[in-house]
């Protein structure tokens, strides 16, 4: 039994595996959206989503546990640093953008297609859009239908104005009349 054994184990040693959640969570801040497997997504859902909310407190004590979480922010060398850049990408972007959420900021969609090596069940996993992106998708696809409807109306209004097909069997018909009239005609006179 696995009393108050939580967490899958991910086929790794303890420390292996914190890494390996700390690598796929500035993975998914950095990019917002990754591609893995459905038990390491599962896994890193909490990893993510309390990055989120420890951003949204906002105060100090908050971002040193964001710094525990997602490893050390010196470097021997100054300048650029992924974990620094990652948090401040969710305090300054990804809390903002969920400020009104109460969790669940993240989301899992299963692929069809697996994995070509091991042929593994693969998923993407993403932090939800927020509402300025869904605006503007939706504006967006709005404007791509009312193009289409009306380049439809040009379509299926260009074929009528055309009518050759009608015109065409028309003509087949006026043309064989006459040419039965000279057959017999023809054999009249003979």
């Amino acid at each position: 039994m696995r009393h108050a054994h939580s967490g899958r184990k991910l086929g790794r040693s303890p420390e292996h595996r914190r890494a390996t959640l700390r690598a796929l969570t500035l993975a998914l801040i950095e990019n917002e959206t990754i591609q893995t497997i459905p038990s390491r997504a599962k896994e890193l859902r909490w990893y993510a989503e309390r990055a989120v909310t420890l951003a949204k407190r906002g105060d100090v004590a908050s971002r040193r546990q964001l710094i525990v979480m997602l490893g050390s922010t010196q470097t021997n060398n100054p300048g650029e640093n992924r974990v620094r850049n990652a948090i401040e990408k969710v305090c300054k972007e990804l809390a903002p953008r969920f400020k009104d959420r109460q969790g669940g900021y993240t989301q899992i969609f299963r692929l069809a297609t697996r994995r070509a090596g091991d042929n593994a069940e693969q998923c993407i996993m993403r932090y939800l859009p927020g509402p300025e992106e869904k605006k503007s998708k939706a504006s967006k696809s709005k404007e791509d239908s009312k193009k289409v409807s009306t380049e439809e109306k040009k379509k299926v209004a260009a074929p009528v104005a055309e009518d050759k097909p009608t015109t065409k069997k028309a003509d087949k018909t006026k043309t064989s009349k006459p040419a039965e009239d000279r057959k017999s005609k023809a054999t009249k006179k003979d």
